[in-house]
Formats: C-alpha cells, sequence, structure tokens
C-alpha cells in the first residue's frame, strides 16, 4: 500500500474496522441464538423429560410402597386404613398413567428416546398388571400369596420399572448434558473468537493511527514546503510586478521619444526635400550660367574681332553676375539647410541613444545623414568660395571694362581668357553642384531609411508597450495567485494539523 493514496489506505483499514466490528456483531447475535436455542432445548425438552421421570419414579414409589402396605395390613388383619390405602393406590395409579400419557402428548420423547420409553411402559404395565393379581389375592384372604407374588413377580417388574425409568432419566440427564456443552462451547469459541476480532480491531487501529501520523507529518512537510514555494512565488511575482511598472515607464518615455524623433525626421524629411529642389535649381542655373557662360565665349570672340560690341558684353557681364549673385544666394540657402540638417542629425542621434537597443539602427541611419550633410556642407562651402571667386573676376573684369575701354583688344583678351577661367569654374560648379544634388538624394533615400525604421521602431515599440502591459496584467494576476496559495496553504494546514500547530 506505499503507493496508494492517503484516502485508499484510512478508507480501507476503516472498511477492515468496520467489517471486523460487523462480522463479531453477526457471529455473536448467531452464536447467542445458537446457545438459546440449545439452552431452550435443554429447558424445553431434556430438563422436563427429567422432571417428569423424578415425578414418575417419585409416585411409583409410592405405588409400590401402598401396594406392599396394603398386603402387609391384609397379612396382619389390620385393615382399618385398606380403604384409603386403595384410594391413594388408585390415585397415585391415576397420575402415573396420566404422566406417561402427557410425555408423549407433550413432545417431551426426545430422538432416541422410544426404546427406552417403551421399555419403561412394558415394564409398567406388567407391573400393574402383577399389582391387581396380589390385589386380588390379598382381597380374597390369601395374603401370603401375594406377597409371595409380590417378591417373586410384582417386585422384579417394579424394580425393572425403576430401572429404565432411570435409563431414561440418565438418556435425558445426557441429552440435557451435552445440549448444555454445546451451548457452553459455543460461548467458548465466542469468547476466542471476540478476543480475536478485539486484538484484530486494536491492531488495525493501531495501523490506522500510524498511517494517519505517518501521512500527517508528510502533508506537514509538504505544507511547509508549499508556504515556502509559496513566499518565493509572491517575491518573485511582486518583482516582477515592480520590473513591470518600471519596463512600462520606460516603454512609455521610449515610445515618446519615438514620437519626437518621428516628428524631427519628419522635419528633416521636409528640409532635404527643400534642399534636393533647391539643388535642382542650382544645377539648372549653373547649366544655365554653363551655357551662358559658352555663349559669351562667342561673344568675347566676336569682341577681338570687334570692340564695338563691348558694351554689350559689359552688360552680358552683368548678367552673369548677377546669375553669379542667385547662386551665391541658393549656396547660402543649402548651406543653412546643411547647418539645419546636422543639428536634426544630432538630434536624432541623440533620441536613438535614448530609444537604446531599439535606436541603433536609427542611430546609424541618423549618423550616415550627419554624414551626407557633412559633405553636403563642404561642396557648398566650395561652391560659395567658386562663386566669391567668380565674383571677384567679374568685378575685377567689369573694372578692368570700365577703365580699360580705350584698350580694346588688350581688355577683350583679358576677358576672353576671364571667361574661360569662368567658364571652368562654372563647370567645376556644376559638378559640385550635380555632387550636392546626388548627395541630396542620397539623403532623402537615408531620410526615407530613416521614416521606415522609425516607423518600424514605433511599432515595436507600441508592441512593446502592449506587452509591458500585458506582463504588469500577468504579474499582478499571479501576485493575486501566490496570495490565494498562501491562503490556501493556510487553511490547508489548519485543516491538517489544527488551529494551535498552524499558528
Amino acid at each position: 500500500m506505499g503507493n496508494k493514496s492517503l484516502s485508499f489506505k484510512i478508507i480501507t483499514s476503516i472498511s477492515i474496522l468496520v467489517a471486523l466490528i460487523l462480522f463479531s456483531c453477526v457471529y455473536c447475535i448467531t452464536m447467542i441464538n445458537k446457545t438459546q436455542v440449545y439452552a431452550q432445548d435443554t429447558a424445553t425438552s431434556w430438563l422436563p423429560s427429567i422432571e417428569a421421570m423424578g415425578k414418575m419414579n417419585n409416585i411409583f414409589g409410592s405405588l409400590s410402597r401402598r401396594e406392599v402396605l396394603v398386603i402387609a395390613n391384609n397379612l396382619a388383619n389390620q385393615t382399618e386404613e385398606e380403604e384409603k390405602n386403595k384410594n391413594d393406590i388408585a390415585k397415585f395409579k391415576a397420575d402415573l398413567d396420566k404422566l406417561l400419557k402427557d410425555y408423549i402428548t407433550n413432545g417431551l420423547l426426545a430422538p432416541g428416546e422410544q426404546p427406552y420409553y417403551d421399555a419403561s411402559l412394558k415394564s409398567y404395565n406388567e407391573y400393574i398388571k402383577a399389582a391387581e393379581e396380589e390385589s386380588e389375592l390379598a382381597k380374597n384372604g390369601k395374603a401370603a400369596e401375594a406377597l409371595t407374588h409380590y417378591k417373586n413377580i410384582g417386585r422384579k417388574f417394579a424394580l425393572e420399572f425403576q430401572a429404565n425409568i432411570e435409563k431414561e432419566t440418565q438418556f435425558n440427564s445426557e441429552g440435557a448434558t451435552n445440549s448444555t456443552k454445546q451451548g457452553a462451547n459455543l460461548t467458548t469459541i465466542t469468547n476466542w473468537t471476540m478476543a480475536t476480532v478485539l486484538i484484530l480491531s486494536a491492531i488495525i487501529s493501531s495501523i490506522i493511527v500510524v498511517i494517519i501520523l505517518k501521512l500527517t507529518n508528510t502533508i506537514k512537510n509538504s505544507i511547509e514546503s508549499l508556504k515556502k514555494q509559496g513566499d518565493n512565488t509572491m517575491k518573485i511575482s511582486k518583482t516582477l510586478m515592480h520590473s513591470s511598472q518600471s519596463l512600462s515607464e520606460s516603454v512609455t518615455e521610449q515610445a515618446a521619444s519615438v514620437h519626437e524623433t518621428t516628428a524631427a525626421i519628419n522635419e528633416i524629411t521636409s528640409m532635404v526635400n527643400k534642399t534636393s529642389e533647391n539643388a535642382q535649381e542650382s544645377t539648372n542655373v549653373a547649366k544655365s550660367a554653363s551655357q551662358k557662360a559658352e555663349s559669351s565665349q562667342e561673344t568675347m570672340k566676336k569682341l577681338v574681332n570687334s570692340m564695338e560690341t563691348i558694351q554689350e558684353s559689359n552688360s552680358q557681364l552683368q548678367n552673369i553676375a548677377e546669375i553669379i549673385n542667385q547662386i551665391h544666394a541658393k549656396t547660402s540657402v543649402i548651406n543653412d539647410i546643411v547647418s539645419k540638417t546636422e543639428l536634426l542629425s544630432l538630434n536624432a542621434s541623440i533620441e536613438s541613444a535614448r530609444a537604446g537597443e531599439y535606436g541603433k539602427g536609427f542611430a546609424v541611419v541618423a549618423e550616415e545623414v550627419g554624414n551626407l550633410a557633412k559633405i553636403s556642407g563642404k561642396s557648398a562651402h566650395e561652391i560659395q568660395e567658386l562663386i566669391v571667386k567668380s565674383q571677384e573676376e567679374v568685378n575685377k573684369i567689369l573694372n578692368i571694362t570700365k577703365e580699360r575701354v580705350a584698350e580694346g583688344k588688350t581688355v577683350t583678351t583679358e576677358a576672353q581668357e576671364s571667361f574661360v577661367h569662368i567658364s571652368e569654374d562654372i563647370i567645376s560648379m556644376v559638378s559640385v553642384i550635380e555632387q550636392i544634388s546626388a548627395a541630396t538624394k542620397e539623403q532623402d533615400i537615408g531620410v526615407r531609411q530613416i521614416t521606415t525604421a522609425m516607423s518600424e521602431i514605433d511599432r515595436a515599440t507600441q508592441k512593446n508597450q502592449q506587452s509591458v502591459n500585458e506582463t504588469a496584467q500577468s504579474s499582478n494576476e499571479l501576485v493575486e495567485q501566490g496570495e490565494k496559495l498562501i491562503q490556501t496553504t493556510s487553511e490547508i494546514e489548519v485543516l491538517i494539523l489544527g488551529g494551535n500547530k498552524a499558528a
């Protein structure tokens, strides 16, 4: 029964104990009933037979004595009480006949007693017959013959009847003794059986007590272990709850930072788009300036052949100066955009650092945007330097043109050379502006990637926030379950160990 449950062991032990008790009760009732049957049989069959035989023997003794007394009185010629003695003899005979008849009628004849009864009845009838003959002889004055007849015949049958009565009495006495012995044997067996049942009951009760004590100790140890596990679960649950709250606050702050970073990225995107537009416009202006420079070279060639067109060339130089001023203005705008882009890149780097693990990818993109902004700033600075240089050259040419119009061909040659340099500078400027445009496109791609990454970070942050909320809820539920576990453990401890031991 080592692997059986507590309920199985207790129920089995109690069932065996109850079965023993029920068996002992049924057995005792059965044995008592059987003993009562034997006692009743002794009381109703054997003892009344013995009593009846004793009465018969007493009455027959009185009858035989009266018979002898009548013969003796007749022999001594004393007839005063003869009539009384005869009446007594008739009475004794009637009583004896009635007892013999009632013995059969009342069912006192036991199994196996019939031969004894028949022998007694036969000897009684023979005695009565002999007694009648003796009475007749005594009545006829032959008392001596009657006495002789009694001694020879009557007394023999009287003794035979008494012997048969004694045998029948002995037979009934032995039957009563056997019946009593059987009842006594049943009582002895019942006593031994009950003693065995009591011993087995005591052993089973002891086994039940040992099982309960052993299992109570086991349950006590299990309850203590369960209490420790419940306390550890509560500590872990509370720690998890605090961590979930802290993580929830961090995720909330991260979500706010992501939203701010997303807004900054949108602003960067707007600035990059504007930079791209300005770069494209600068490219168009530079191409237009290049085309005009080529036209100016043609004009300067014509100016070599004809000084009359110097004024027109001077006007074109002024147009070129205005174009260069416009380029300078656009370049300033590009510089402003580059500065703002660097500032936004710095802010994006800060926000990505605040975002932690989720902002690493965004930090790389922000750093790339910053690098592109630096390259754009460098290129814009170089353009600005070229523009300043071009302005200086144009202004110099204009001054020389104004001061030395008379010099004509020399000035025109110098102007042609200056325009060659201007054309080269414009070509360089176009190249730089194309690089700026390409960098701006790269910036646009990078910003789009940043926007996509920030969207992913935003979704991940929202998902993390949802997970954190679920974790916080689960931790709260875990705390509640831990409290219920402790309460249930306390209830089980009170149920198994009792209130005082649990306390």
